[in-house]
């Protein structure tokens, strides 16, 4: 690509308390402080934007002399016949938004990052990756690469992928993401096949907006370097953080949440302090120790600690498909018949 070739990526997220837009800044601005070349940012939003929260977004880019655009899909997600609040533990609604970029972004290509990363490379060499023609490129999830080092694969999982017709070692995250635009345009019905996936299996997903890309892109993807949606931080060093992209995947592993991985976890305040959320060395440390105190992993209490026990035991279950695997059985896939069908 040349030097005035314009590097187009979406940013998608709902912000009903108005705090996640930093998170999303912190993303902006690892980009912006790594990537030499031009660089579009679309903003995916809904009506939770608020005009404090778009100013510092827009104050940001202009700092960078970068490009940045909003697109409100408010009205789209209300005519829309898939309402991924029922689908997700959380009642996460942003997480539908990814799915509607080819209706509303008119790139041949983008590229596509959750708000819970850190770009620490120069997000060109993403961007050159030759898509060959498929429809997206990403990143083996972690239980994929496990899968592939050896390790067994759980059985629920192996179970789940066999379903979305996804093969052994190659479940993709969908936290990063190279999208080929103009061919999801073009040979896709994309929203209908969504529509569809969910209308199949919403009873038996748990990552609604993942299982589903999985399984719609499951012979039509490529698969590449961990570098660029490194999730495993375990071997991380302060030499080794240039040169990947960093996802904070997990509930409790973000680091607004809980610091559990150096080098890593130090990214996200690192490129906090770039942004018009924190305006000096003082903000920065008083922001650490509100986010970090408040957390509710924090042990300020016992009647505290036991609710969150209750609570991570019933995220356990839900992300263990407990009540999966009743709706797998008495549907006779994988070769099981009901009860009824033997007698």
């Amino acid at each position: 690509m040349s030097a005035n070739d314009k590097i187009h990526i979406a940013l998608a997220f709902c912000d009903p308390k108005g705090t996640y837009c930093r998170h999303a800044a912190v993303t902006m601005a690892s980009v912006f402080a790594n990537t030499k070349h031009p660089v579009c940012l679309h903003i995916v939003h809904d009506d939770t934007l608020t005009g404090d929260n778009r100013d510092k977004l827009t104050r940001l880019s202009s700092s960078y002399g970068q490009e940045i655009k909003f697109i409100n899909v408010e009205n789209m997600l209300d005519a829309g016949s898939v309402d991924v609040s029922r689908l997700t533990l959380d009642g996460a609604r942003g997480t539908l938004f990814r799915l509607l970029l080819p209706e509303i972004c008119a790139e041949d290509k983008i590229i596509y990052l959750d708000c819970d990363i850190v770009v620490n490379m120069d997000i060109a060499e993403l961007w050159n990756v030759p898509l060959d023609g498929r429809a997206v490129a990403a990143v083996r999830d972690v239980w994929s690469l496990d899968y592939l080092k050896g390790k067994p694969l759980p059985w629920r999982l192996d179970k789940a992928w066999r379903m979305l017709g996804v093969k052994r070692g190659e479940y993709f995250n969908a936290g990063v993401l190279l999208l080929n635009l103009k061919k999801l345009r073009e040979e896709y019905d994309f929203l209908e096949a969504v529509a569809d996936f969910y209308a199949k299996y919403r009873k038996c997903i748990t990552l609604a907006d993942q299982d589903c890309l999985n399984h719609i892109f499951a012979g039509d993807k490529l698969l590449i370097d961990e570098r660029f949606n490194h999730i495993d931080a375990s071997g991380a060093t302060e030499e080794t953080l240039y040169g990947s992209i960093w996802h904070m995947a997990g509930g409790a592993a973000k680091p607004w949440v809980l610091c559990t991985r150096p080098y890593v976890d130090d990214l996200y305040w690192r490129y906090l302090r770039l942004t018009p959320y924190c305006r000096s060395e003082n903000e920065l440390i008083r922001t650490m120790l509100h986010d970090l105190s408040s957390s509710p992993y924090a042990h300020l209490h016992s009647s505290d600690c036991v609710r969150r026990v209750k609570k991570q035991i019933l995220d356990n279950i839900f992300r263990g498909h407990i009540w999966t695997l009743p709706y797998i059985f008495t549907k006779g896939l994988f070769g099981v018949k009901r009860n009824a069908e033997k007698r």
